[in-house]
Protein backbone atom coordinates (compact mmCIF):
# COMPACT_ATOMS: atom_id res chain seq x y z
CA UNK A 1 0.00 0.00 0.00
CA UNK A 2 1.26 3.06 -1.31
CA UNK A 3 1.95 6.23 1.67
CA UNK A 4 -0.75 8.30 -0.03
CA UNK A 5 -3.55 5.53 -0.19
CA UNK A 6 -2.38 4.84 3.58
CA UNK A 7 -2.91 8.82 4.72
CA UNK A 8 -5.95 8.87 2.58
CA UNK A 9 -7.48 5.84 4.62
CA UNK A 10 -6.76 7.10 7.73
CA UNK A 11 -8.24 10.23 7.40
CA UNK A 12 -11.23 9.05 5.81
CA UNK A 13 -11.43 6.63 8.73
CA UNK A 14 -10.88 9.12 11.24
CA UNK A 15 -13.42 11.31 9.42
CA UNK A 16 -16.16 8.58 9.73
CA UNK A 17 -14.89 7.55 13.26
CA UNK A 18 -16.11 11.67 14.02
CA UNK A 19 -19.06 11.36 12.39
CA UNK A 20 -20.35 8.27 14.18
CA UNK A 21 -19.55 9.70 17.66
CA UNK A 22 -21.73 12.74 16.22
CA UNK A 23 -24.83 9.84 15.51
CA UNK A 24 -24.43 8.98 18.54
CA UNK A 25 -24.91 11.98 20.18
CA UNK A 26 -27.46 12.79 18.05
CA UNK A 27 -29.37 9.45 19.57
CA UNK A 28 -28.95 10.36 22.99
CA UNK A 29 -30.60 13.93 22.39
CA UNK A 30 -32.38 13.19 19.84
CA UNK A 31 -33.51 15.10 16.01
CA UNK A 32 -33.27 18.50 18.07
CA UNK A 33 -29.45 18.95 17.65
CA UNK A 34 -30.39 19.11 13.92
CA UNK A 35 -32.02 22.38 12.51
CA UNK A 36 -35.09 20.39 10.99
CA UNK A 37 -38.48 21.41 12.41
CA UNK A 38 -42.38 20.61 11.93
CA UNK A 39 -42.38 22.58 9.10
CA UNK A 40 -39.06 21.79 7.61
CA UNK A 41 -38.77 17.72 8.22
CA UNK A 42 -36.34 16.88 5.77
CA UNK A 43 -33.24 18.33 5.40
CA UNK A 44 -29.25 17.29 4.78
CA UNK A 45 -29.57 14.19 4.85
CA UNK A 46 -32.49 13.42 2.97
CA UNK A 47 -30.68 15.87 0.42
CA UNK A 48 -27.64 13.30 0.79
CA UNK A 49 -29.75 10.40 -0.11
CA UNK A 50 -30.85 12.03 -3.01
CA UNK A 51 -26.98 13.20 -3.78
CA UNK A 52 -25.45 9.48 -3.02
CA UNK A 53 -28.02 7.10 -4.79
CA UNK A 54 -27.83 9.28 -7.83
CA UNK A 55 -24.12 8.39 -7.59
CA UNK A 56 -24.50 4.60 -7.31
CA UNK A 57 -27.57 4.86 -10.18
CA UNK A 58 -25.26 6.54 -12.78
CA UNK A 59 -22.47 3.84 -11.82
CA UNK A 60 -24.21 0.76 -12.36
CA UNK A 61 -25.70 2.66 -15.56
CA UNK A 62 -22.46 2.90 -17.00
CA UNK A 63 -20.84 -0.70 -16.26
CA UNK A 64 -24.04 -2.72 -17.04
CA UNK A 65 -24.22 -0.61 -20.53
CA UNK A 66 -20.61 -2.12 -21.42
CA UNK A 67 -21.83 -4.91 -21.33
CA UNK A 68 -25.60 -4.69 -22.80
CA UNK A 69 -24.09 -2.84 -25.71
CA UNK A 70 -20.68 -4.01 -25.94
CA UNK A 71 -18.79 -0.81 -25.24
CA UNK A 72 -15.28 -2.28 -25.15
CA UNK A 73 -13.26 0.48 -24.82
CA UNK A 74 -15.06 1.29 -20.90
CA UNK A 75 -14.20 -1.95 -20.14
CA UNK A 76 -11.37 -1.21 -17.63
CA UNK A 77 -14.10 0.96 -15.78
CA UNK A 78 -16.49 -1.40 -16.11
CA UNK A 79 -15.14 -2.74 -12.19
CA UNK A 80 -14.85 0.56 -10.72
CA UNK A 81 -18.43 1.12 -11.86
CA UNK A 82 -19.79 -1.71 -10.08
CA UNK A 83 -17.58 -0.91 -7.24
CA UNK A 84 -18.60 3.15 -6.73
CA UNK A 85 -22.44 1.97 -7.24
CA UNK A 86 -22.25 -0.31 -3.98
CA UNK A 87 -19.77 2.34 -2.17
CA UNK A 88 -22.97 4.70 -2.73
CA UNK A 89 -25.80 2.62 -2.35
CA UNK A 90 -24.91 1.43 0.97
CA UNK A 91 -23.89 5.25 2.13
CA UNK A 92 -27.60 6.02 1.04
CA UNK A 93 -28.95 3.02 2.90
CA UNK A 94 -26.62 4.52 6.18
CA UNK A 95 -27.94 7.92 5.70
CA UNK A 96 -31.24 7.53 6.37
CA UNK A 97 -30.52 6.27 9.88
CA UNK A 98 -29.62 9.40 11.45
CA UNK A 99 -32.64 11.25 9.56
CA UNK A 100 -35.69 9.22 10.97
CA UNK A 101 -33.80 9.75 14.84
CA UNK A 102 -34.33 5.99 16.35
CA UNK A 103 -33.21 3.43 13.80
CA UNK A 104 -35.36 0.96 16.36
CA UNK A 105 -37.91 2.14 14.70
CA UNK A 106 -37.48 0.29 11.10
CA UNK A 107 -38.63 -2.84 12.41
CA UNK A 108 -41.96 -1.14 12.08
CA UNK A 109 -41.41 -0.73 8.31
CA UNK A 110 -40.72 -4.38 8.17
CA UNK A 111 -43.48 -5.69 10.10
CA UNK A 112 -45.72 -3.73 8.80
CA UNK A 113 -45.02 -2.23 5.31
CA UNK A 114 -47.71 0.03 3.40
CA UNK A 115 -47.33 -0.85 0.31
CA UNK A 116 -48.80 2.52 -1.02
CA UNK A 117 -46.30 4.17 0.31
CA UNK A 118 -43.12 4.77 -2.31
CA UNK A 119 -40.64 4.81 0.92
CA UNK A 120 -41.64 1.51 1.46
CA UNK A 121 -40.74 0.40 -1.89
CA UNK A 122 -37.76 2.62 -1.86
CA UNK A 123 -36.40 0.75 0.73
CA UNK A 124 -36.77 -2.77 -0.89
CA UNK A 125 -35.25 -1.07 -4.63
CA UNK A 126 -31.82 0.11 -1.90
CA UNK A 127 -31.59 -3.66 -0.76
CA UNK A 128 -31.71 -5.24 -4.25
CA UNK A 129 -29.69 -2.66 -5.82
CA UNK A 130 -26.91 -3.06 -3.01
CA UNK A 131 -27.15 -7.18 -3.56
CA UNK A 132 -27.21 -6.29 -7.66
CA UNK A 133 -24.60 -4.00 -7.59
CA UNK A 134 -22.57 -6.49 -5.28
CA UNK A 135 -23.23 -9.37 -7.30
CA UNK A 136 -22.51 -7.95 -10.73
CA UNK A 137 -18.64 -6.69 -9.07
CA UNK A 138 -17.88 -10.33 -7.84
CA UNK A 139 -18.82 -11.67 -10.85
CA UNK A 140 -16.61 -9.11 -13.02
CA UNK A 141 -13.70 -9.66 -10.26
CA UNK A 142 -14.08 -13.61 -10.62
CA UNK A 143 -11.27 -14.13 -13.46
CA UNK A 144 -8.36 -12.39 -11.23
CA UNK A 145 -9.37 -13.69 -8.17
CA UNK A 146 -5.69 -15.82 -7.82
CA UNK A 147 -3.76 -16.67 -5.21
CA UNK A 148 -3.99 -15.86 -1.86
CA UNK A 149 -8.17 -14.26 -2.96
CA UNK A 150 -8.82 -17.88 -4.78
CA UNK A 151 -10.45 -18.96 -1.85
CA UNK A 152 -13.27 -16.62 -2.59
CA UNK A 153 -13.67 -17.40 -6.44
CA UNK A 154 -16.45 -19.92 -6.78
CA UNK A 155 -15.44 -23.24 -8.82
CA UNK A 156 -16.18 -22.61 -12.75
CA UNK A 157 -13.98 -24.44 -15.35
CA UNK A 158 -13.35 -20.89 -17.53
CA UNK A 159 -13.99 -18.11 -14.96
CA UNK A 160 -13.42 -15.49 -17.92
CA UNK A 161 -15.88 -17.50 -20.67
CA UNK A 162 -18.02 -17.49 -16.48
CA UNK A 163 -17.57 -13.76 -16.16
CA UNK A 164 -18.14 -12.85 -19.55
CA UNK A 165 -21.23 -14.83 -20.24
CA UNK A 166 -22.89 -13.59 -16.46
CA UNK A 167 -22.16 -10.06 -16.84
CA UNK A 168 -24.42 -10.29 -20.11
CA UNK A 169 -26.83 -11.71 -18.84
CA UNK A 170 -26.97 -9.91 -15.35
CA UNK A 171 -26.36 -6.64 -17.39
CA UNK A 172 -30.51 -5.87 -18.23
CA UNK A 173 -31.22 -6.69 -14.55
CA UNK A 174 -28.44 -3.99 -13.64
CA UNK A 175 -29.77 -1.17 -15.79
CA UNK A 176 -33.30 -1.93 -14.63
CA UNK A 177 -32.79 -1.87 -11.45
CA UNK A 178 -30.23 1.05 -11.50
CA UNK A 179 -33.27 3.10 -13.17
CA UNK A 180 -35.56 1.84 -10.63
CA UNK A 181 -33.76 3.04 -7.68
CA UNK A 182 -33.85 6.60 -9.14
CA UNK A 183 -37.85 6.46 -10.38
CA UNK A 184 -38.76 5.22 -7.00
CA UNK A 185 -36.81 7.68 -4.96
CA UNK A 186 -38.18 10.51 -6.97
CA UNK A 187 -41.55 9.43 -6.30
CA UNK A 188 -40.88 9.96 -3.07
CA UNK A 189 -40.97 13.69 -3.50
CA UNK A 190 -43.07 14.00 -6.71
CA UNK A 191 -46.17 11.86 -5.22
CA UNK A 192 -46.38 14.65 -2.35
CA UNK A 193 -49.66 16.29 -3.86
CA UNK A 194 -49.67 18.88 -0.94
CA UNK A 195 -46.08 20.13 -2.08
CA UNK A 196 -46.33 22.22 -5.94
CA UNK A 197 -42.39 22.06 -6.44
CA UNK A 198 -42.59 18.53 -6.01
CA UNK A 199 -45.84 17.62 -7.51
CA UNK A 200 -44.18 17.12 -11.14
CA UNK A 201 -44.02 13.72 -13.48
CA UNK A 202 -41.20 15.15 -15.03
CA UNK A 203 -39.42 14.87 -11.57
CA UNK A 204 -38.32 10.84 -12.17
CA UNK A 205 -36.87 11.48 -15.52
CA UNK A 206 -34.68 14.12 -14.39
CA UNK A 207 -33.67 12.28 -11.40
CA UNK A 208 -32.31 9.72 -13.64
CA UNK A 209 -30.71 12.06 -16.11
CA UNK A 210 -28.96 13.72 -13.31
CA UNK A 211 -27.74 10.26 -11.95
CA UNK A 212 -26.53 8.75 -14.91
CA UNK A 213 -24.42 12.51 -15.43
CA UNK A 214 -22.90 12.31 -12.04
CA UNK A 215 -22.50 8.79 -11.69
CA UNK A 216 -20.56 8.74 -14.60
CA UNK A 217 -18.77 11.74 -13.27
CA UNK A 218 -17.72 9.90 -10.32
CA UNK A 219 -16.31 7.10 -12.53
CA UNK A 220 -14.51 9.14 -14.72
CA UNK A 221 -13.04 10.60 -11.50
CA UNK A 222 -12.28 7.38 -10.53
CA UNK A 223 -10.95 6.00 -13.67
CA UNK A 224 -8.49 9.32 -14.06
CA UNK A 225 -7.17 8.90 -10.34
CA UNK A 226 -6.73 4.99 -10.82
CA UNK A 227 -5.22 4.79 -14.30
CA UNK A 228 -4.27 8.28 -15.05
CA UNK A 229 -4.65 10.95 -17.75
CA UNK A 230 -2.56 8.57 -20.75
CA UNK A 231 -3.69 8.50 -24.14
CA UNK A 232 -4.63 4.81 -23.58
CA UNK A 233 -7.39 5.78 -22.18
CA UNK A 234 -8.57 9.11 -23.51
CA UNK A 235 -11.15 7.04 -25.51
CA UNK A 236 -13.11 5.80 -22.80
CA UNK A 237 -12.41 8.83 -20.89
CA UNK A 238 -13.80 10.79 -23.91
CA UNK A 239 -17.43 8.47 -24.45
CA UNK A 240 -17.81 8.96 -20.76
CA UNK A 241 -17.21 13.34 -21.19
CA UNK A 242 -20.78 12.50 -23.95
CA UNK A 243 -22.62 10.90 -22.20
CA UNK A 244 -22.17 13.43 -19.32
CA UNK A 245 -22.58 15.87 -21.88
CA UNK A 246 -25.75 14.60 -22.87
CA UNK A 247 -26.94 13.45 -20.15
CA UNK A 248 -26.69 16.99 -18.30
CA UNK A 249 -28.46 18.70 -21.45
CA UNK A 250 -31.41 16.42 -20.84
CA UNK A 251 -31.54 17.09 -17.16
CA UNK A 252 -31.71 21.16 -17.98
CA UNK A 253 -34.29 20.37 -20.65
CA UNK A 254 -36.45 18.62 -18.01
CA UNK A 255 -35.71 21.21 -15.23
CA UNK A 256 -36.18 24.07 -17.40
CA UNK A 257 -39.77 22.72 -19.13
CA UNK A 258 -40.80 22.54 -15.44
CA UNK A 259 -39.88 25.75 -14.14
CA UNK A 260 -41.83 27.09 -17.70
CA UNK A 261 -45.23 25.40 -16.99
CA UNK A 262 -45.07 26.38 -13.10
CA UNK A 263 -44.76 29.74 -14.27
CA UNK A 264 -46.48 30.30 -16.99
CA UNK A 265 -49.51 28.34 -15.77
CA UNK A 266 -48.74 28.07 -12.12
CA UNK A 267 -51.86 29.29 -9.46
CA UNK A 268 -50.73 32.02 -6.90
CA UNK A 269 -49.35 29.33 -4.70
CA UNK A 270 -47.17 28.08 -7.18
CA UNK A 271 -45.94 31.99 -8.16
CA UNK A 272 -44.94 31.92 -4.40
CA UNK A 273 -43.17 28.86 -4.66
CA UNK A 274 -41.39 30.41 -7.81
CA UNK A 275 -40.73 33.58 -5.43
CA UNK A 276 -39.08 31.11 -2.57
CA UNK A 277 -36.95 29.33 -5.14
CA UNK A 278 -35.51 32.14 -7.26
CA UNK A 279 -35.82 35.04 -4.82
CA UNK A 280 -34.28 33.42 -1.52
CA UNK A 281 -32.23 30.84 -3.26
CA UNK A 282 -31.61 32.46 -6.43
CA UNK A 283 -27.53 32.60 -6.48
CA UNK A 284 -27.87 28.81 -5.28
CA UNK A 285 -29.96 27.93 -8.73
CA UNK A 286 -27.73 30.00 -10.79
CA UNK A 287 -24.50 28.33 -9.45
CA UNK A 288 -26.15 25.06 -9.82
CA UNK A 289 -27.11 25.51 -13.76
CA UNK A 290 -23.94 27.04 -14.48
CA UNK A 291 -21.64 24.55 -12.73
CA UNK A 292 -23.14 21.99 -14.73
CA UNK A 293 -22.65 23.43 -17.56
CA UNK A 294 -19.40 24.45 -17.21
CA UNK A 295 -18.05 21.04 -16.09
CA UNK A 296 -19.91 19.45 -18.81
CA UNK A 297 -18.45 21.51 -21.62
CA UNK A 298 -15.07 21.33 -19.52
CA UNK A 299 -15.25 17.61 -20.07
CA UNK A 300 -15.78 17.55 -23.65
CA UNK A 301 -12.05 19.21 -24.15
CA UNK A 302 -9.44 16.54 -24.55
CA UNK A 303 -6.78 19.08 -23.52
CA UNK A 304 -8.56 19.01 -19.85
CA UNK A 305 -9.04 15.55 -19.82
CA UNK A 306 -5.18 15.05 -20.74
CA UNK A 307 -5.09 16.99 -17.55
CA UNK A 308 -5.66 15.39 -14.48
CA UNK A 309 -5.84 19.14 -12.42
CA UNK A 310 -8.31 20.24 -14.86
CA UNK A 311 -10.55 17.20 -14.78
CA UNK A 312 -10.83 17.13 -10.86
CA UNK A 313 -11.20 20.59 -11.04
CA UNK A 314 -13.98 20.29 -13.31
CA UNK A 315 -15.04 16.85 -11.89
CA UNK A 316 -15.56 18.29 -8.70
CA UNK A 317 -17.06 21.50 -9.38
CA UNK A 318 -19.98 18.63 -11.57
CA UNK A 319 -20.39 17.41 -8.28
CA UNK A 320 -20.95 20.21 -6.55
CA UNK A 321 -23.74 21.35 -8.62
CA UNK A 322 -25.64 18.17 -8.59
CA UNK A 323 -25.26 18.32 -4.97
CA UNK A 324 -26.69 21.56 -4.68
CA UNK A 325 -29.05 20.78 -7.05
CA UNK A 326 -30.08 18.16 -4.41
CA UNK A 327 -30.45 19.97 -1.76
CA UNK A 328 -32.49 23.01 -3.55
CA UNK A 329 -35.23 20.23 -3.43
CA UNK A 330 -36.10 21.15 -0.23
CA UNK A 331 -36.56 24.95 0.60
CA UNK A 332 -39.16 25.58 -1.46
CA UNK A 333 -41.36 22.84 -1.01
CA UNK A 334 -41.35 23.38 2.80
CA UNK A 335 -41.25 26.94 2.44
CA UNK A 336 -44.56 26.88 0.12
CA UNK A 337 -46.66 25.85 3.45
CA UNK A 338 -49.80 23.77 1.45
CA UNK A 339 -52.48 25.58 4.09
CA UNK A 340 -53.53 28.85 3.56
CA UNK A 341 -56.56 31.04 4.20
CA UNK A 342 -58.35 33.62 3.03
CA UNK A 343 -58.51 36.88 5.27
CA UNK A 344 -61.81 38.97 6.00
CA UNK A 345 -62.02 41.48 3.22
CA UNK A 346 -59.40 40.31 1.01
CA UNK A 347 -61.02 37.52 -0.89
CA UNK A 348 -58.31 37.09 -3.64
CA UNK A 349 -55.83 37.11 -1.07
CA UNK A 350 -54.50 33.70 0.22
CA UNK A 351 -51.96 33.62 3.46
CA UNK A 352 -49.96 30.72 4.83
CA UNK A 353 -51.71 29.17 8.06
CA UNK A 354 -48.83 29.31 10.36
CA UNK A 355 -47.92 25.83 12.25
CA UNK A 356 -46.08 25.45 15.39
CA UNK A 357 -41.99 24.81 14.70
CA UNK A 358 -41.88 22.25 17.63
CA UNK A 359 -38.87 24.47 18.73
CA UNK A 360 -39.31 27.50 22.38
CA UNK A 361 -37.37 30.26 21.64
CA UNK A 362 -38.13 33.30 24.31
CA UNK A 363 -38.97 36.51 22.63
CA UNK A 364 -39.91 34.55 19.03
CA UNK A 365 -42.93 33.16 17.92
CA UNK A 366 -43.32 29.58 17.85
CA UNK A 367 -45.52 29.22 14.90
CA UNK A 368 -43.58 29.92 11.20
CA UNK A 369 -45.15 30.54 7.57
CA UNK A 370 -41.33 30.46 6.50
CA UNK A 371 -38.19 28.93 7.86
CA UNK A 372 -34.60 29.70 6.46
CA UNK A 373 -32.70 26.19 7.48
CA UNK A 374 -29.60 25.91 7.51
CA UNK A 375 -27.85 22.54 8.64
CA UNK A 376 -26.23 22.35 12.02
CA UNK A 377 -22.93 21.06 12.63
CA UNK A 378 -23.71 17.63 13.44
CA UNK A 379 -25.85 17.24 10.73
CA UNK A 380 -22.66 18.75 8.35
CA UNK A 381 -20.32 15.88 10.55
CA UNK A 382 -22.46 13.14 9.69
CA UNK A 383 -22.98 13.95 6.11
CA UNK A 384 -19.47 14.00 5.87
CA UNK A 385 -18.61 10.64 7.84
CA UNK A 386 -20.92 9.21 5.28
CA UNK A 387 -18.96 10.68 2.05
CA UNK A 388 -15.91 9.61 3.96
CA UNK A 389 -16.91 6.13 4.56
CA UNK A 390 -18.00 5.64 0.55
CA UNK A 391 -14.50 6.98 -0.57
CA UNK A 392 -12.85 4.81 2.70
CA UNK A 393 -14.56 1.71 1.07
CA UNK A 394 -13.75 2.47 -2.84
CA UNK A 395 -9.83 2.87 -1.40
CA UNK A 396 -10.22 -0.24 0.76
CA UNK A 397 -11.25 -2.09 -2.34
CA UNK A 398 -8.86 -0.96 -4.75
CA UNK A 399 -6.26 -1.95 -2.28
CA UNK A 400 -7.15 -5.10 -1.24
CA UNK A 401 -9.06 -6.73 -5.01
CA UNK A 402 -7.78 -6.65 -8.14
CA UNK A 403 -10.10 -3.70 -9.30
CA UNK A 404 -7.62 -2.50 -11.13
CA UNK A 405 -5.96 -5.19 -12.99
CA UNK A 406 -6.17 -5.19 -17.11
CA UNK A 407 -9.11 -6.50 -17.97
CA UNK A 408 -9.25 -8.76 -20.83
CA UNK A 409 -10.05 -8.63 -23.92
Amino acid sequence: MSLKMRISMWLCGGVFLVALVAWVYQLRQGLILTNMQNSYSWGLYISGLAFFVGNAAGGLVLTSSIYLFGVKKLKPLAKLGALTAFANVTAAMLIVLPDIGQPIRLYQLILHPNFMSPLVWDVIVLNLYALASAIYLYILLLPDLTGKLSRLAIKVDNPHEFSEKWAKRIAPVALLFAIGIHVVTAWIFSTQGGRDWWFSPAMAPDFVSVAIAVGTTVVLLAGALAYGTGEKYQDAYGILALIIFMATCVHLFLMMNDLVIHAWYGNAETHRIMEIAWGDFAWAHIFEVASLVVAAVLLMLKTVRRSLPLLMLSSGLFIAGVFVHRFLIMPAAYNAIPMTMVPFGLPNTHWSLPISSGRFSPGLSTFVDQYNYMPSSIEVIILLGIAAYTLFLVLLAIDRLPILMKERM
